[in-house]
């Protein structure tokens, strides 16, 4: 042991401040970035819920076009809201989901050409109304059979095609096969 001169205690040591430990922070930043990227660029959603194939009616009234104003339908397309005079078609499937039965309002029609030369008839007696239609599609239809009623619809000049849900009867007014003011 030391001692100094003339006080007689031993020299120690002053208890020292602890060292500050360095946390390096940008390695851990480094990887955890690499991680987001990896996971991030390696991610693949399973083809099965995102991918739908529609094969839809092409239009030429659907496609954008630059001449007429945006946002506004052409005068041909738009319609009221009121759907007293709508006509109702109704799409019955069978097992397999084909198309059973077809209902143009009570009138049971035969098949798609009928339903075709029919609504044309209407549009060309409608003259400047617009003829819209409510489409009441059985659960079980699949939807090709429903995409030929519609492609059918817009080939007669149908202004507009509205799906119904099934449940949904038609009123007295609206349930016949004419619309109002058409003999």
């Amino acid at each position: 042991m030391s001692t100094t001169a003339g006080t007689g205690r031993s020299k120690s040591r002053r208890p020292q401040p602890p060292e500050e430990v360095a946390f390096p922070v940008t390695p851990m930043l480094d990887m955890a970035f690499q991680l987001l990227a990896f996971f991030v660029l390696t991610f693949q959603v399973p083809s099965g819920e995102t991918h739908l194939d529609l094969d839809l009616p092409a239009s030429p009234l659907a496609l954008p076009s630059e001449s007429k104003g945006k946002g506004q339908p052409p005068a041909s397309r738009r319609v009221d809201t009121d759907l007293e005079n709508d006509l109702w078609i109704r799409a019955e499937a069978d097992d397999l989901g084909d198309l059973k039965s077809l209902r143009l309002g009570e009138a049971v029609l035969p098949d798609l050409n009928t339903l075709g030369e029919r609504l044309a008839r209407y549009v060309q007696i409608m003259e400047k109304r617009p003829l819209r239609v409510r489409l009441v599609a059985d659960d079980a239809l699949r939807y090709e059979e429903a995409a030929r009623v519609i492609a059918i619809c817009d080939a007669a000049g149908v202004a507009t095609v509205r799906l119904t849900d099934p449940a949904i009867q038609p009123s007295p007014a609206s349930g016949s096969a004419t619309p109002r003011g058409i003999p």
